[in-house]
């Protein structure tokens, strides 16, 4: 089999989309990264003061003077440019404010510098002031617009990401609309030619059909995100116990459930069209039917599941254009949930039936059934 990967795995971390643009909605964390990155700026200065003649403690010390408060302007610069970012402001205002920040940046980092040199030595700062102090108000201004650029491009990607996953939540609310009708016309036209011959078994069948709308209602009006593996299992097997009405024998199901990822954290409606279109696509079109296989396992701190069916398969690159819709939307709620994170693999050939096998973290869940 051929497989054409989509996404991939790396070591971002998969930020929460609604995290500050300083790296959480408190102050605490933003102000503890803002004095490490300050301790590792004089760190790195201090060498080059020895270098200059200073001594070891003299060297440590001129070099906090420069990094520590520049460390501590850049946390507050982040709040600032953060609240600009919540602000309803047009274009020009939000560039004098930007303008008046970085002046004052600069202005308050220069001033804090000659302060503590001068209570260490009065000649030293008079010469920080003639010679240095330009310098120093430069690199303050360089600073800032760094700070305020670096601020905007998070802002920027973490909008996008919200409007990314905003975008399939309405194609999976979409794609829930479009399933429910077209099952219940093939359900109960199966479950009045069942009625007749096995009113024991319809029964049985409305059930499982009750059980299936209460799972699509509750994902399309609470949308909850996540949900346990073993609630999206349940909805997948009365799926299929409805498909099996209408196609008997030839839907054949073989799973191999490991217990252990049954209490997992899964997006919910994930694996529902892999499944339909293993059924529509790969098994009923075929006199014989077919087999549909259905797994989950762990590997390492990795949950790995594959939906796959023995159908007639397709050239490779060939299930985009007849398939994609249902595919396309699984993809891009692993790239929007784990970014970084997550695998999608699909495998098929001509005459070698069609696999999906997905890959993502392995969490435990916190949503009920």
């Amino acid at each position: 089999m051929r497989g054409d990967r989509v996404g991939g795995r790396g070591a971002d971390g998969g930020a929460n989309l609604r995290v500050g643009v300083a790296g959480g909605k408190g102050w605490l964390r933003p102000l503890v990264q803002a004095l490490s990155g300050g301790i590792a700026a004089t760190l790195l200065l201090a060498p080059i003061y020895v270098l200059e003649g200073f001594g070891p403690g003299r060297a440590v010390a001129a070099a906090a003077v420069m990094a520590m408060p520049g460390a501590l302007l850049v946390w507050g610069a982040l709040r600032f440019c953060r609240s600009l970012h919540h602000a309803d402001r047009p274009g020009s205002a939000l560039a004098a404010a930007h303008a008046v920040a970085a002046i004052t940046f600069a202005l308050v980092w220069t001033a804090i510098i000659y302060l503590l040199v001068r209570l260490s030595s009065p000649a030293a700062a008079r010469q920080f002031l003639t010679m240095w102090a330009p310098w120093q108000m430069l690199d303050g201004l360089l600073l800032y617009t760094a700070t305020a650029g670096t601020a905007q491009t998070i802002w920027t990607r973490q909008r996008l990401a919200e409007q990314k996953l905003a975008t399939t939540r309405a194609e999976l609310h979409a794609l829930r609309a479009r399933l429910s009708p077209h099952f219940l016309f093939n359900s109960l036209n199966s479950m009045i030619q069942l009625a007749e011959e096995d009113p024991a078994a319809t029964q049985m069948a409305l059930l499982r059909l009750a059980e299936l709308l209460r799972h699509v209602t509750r994902s399309g009006s609470d949308d909850p995100g996540e949900v346990a593996f073993e609630g999206e299992l349940a909805f997948i097997r009365n799926y299929l116990a409805l498909e099996t009405l209408r196609l008997g024998d030839r839907l054949r199901i073989v799973e191999a459930i490991d217990p252990d990822t049954l209490d997992l954290s899964v997006p919910s409606f994930l694996l529902q069209p892999l499944v339909e279109n293993a059924v529509q696509h790969g098994i009923a079109p075929q006199r014989s039917g077919g087999a549909l296989h259905l797994s989950a396992s762990l590997s390492g701190n990795r949950l790995v599941m594959e939906v796959r069916d023995d159908g007639a398969g397709c050239a490779a690159g060939a299930w985009q254009a007849g398939q994609g819709l249902g595919l396309d939307i699984v993809r891009r709620q692993l790239e929007v949930r784990f970014p970084g994170q997550s695998e999608m693999t699909v495998a098929t050939a001509p005459g070698q039936g069609f696999s999906v096998r997905i890959a993502l973290p392995a969490t435990p869940s916190r949503a009920g059934l």
